[in-house]
């Protein structure tokens, strides 16, 4: 990635549905560096957390995202918005492991 590049999604919101328990919404800022994370269900409902994020592009229209959140644990996203389709690995500090897989809607 060039690091003058300008993330082609920032400055729009995305609702990403990993089932019933997790569904929160991705707001990338419009300058493209930081990303704000909006828990809607589950038990973190209304937990909202603004990080800085890093992108590449990827053949086919994917996007490989990934950010540290608050409580240090990682999020790496691969995402197809076009496609409506996303890939998440994420690591939570105590060192559960999870791999979702789910929808996005604007």
């Amino acid at each position: 990635m060039n690091h003058t590049d300008l993330f082609p999604y920032a400055g729009r919101s995305f609702v990403l549905n990993y089932g019933e328990n997790l569904v929160f919404r991705n707001t990338y800022a419009d300058d493209g560096t930081t990303v704000t994370a909006e828990f809607l269900t589950g038990p973190q409902t209304g937990t909202k957390m603004t990080m800085p994020f890093k992108w590449t592009a990827l053949e086919g229209g994917f996007y490989l995202l990934s950010w540290q959140e608050e409580d240090q644990s990682t999020v790496v996203h691969c995402d197809n918005f076009e496609a409506r389709a996303s890939r998440s690995f994420y690591t939570m500090m105590n060192g559960n492991f999870y791999v979702l897989s789910g929808t996005i809607s604007e």
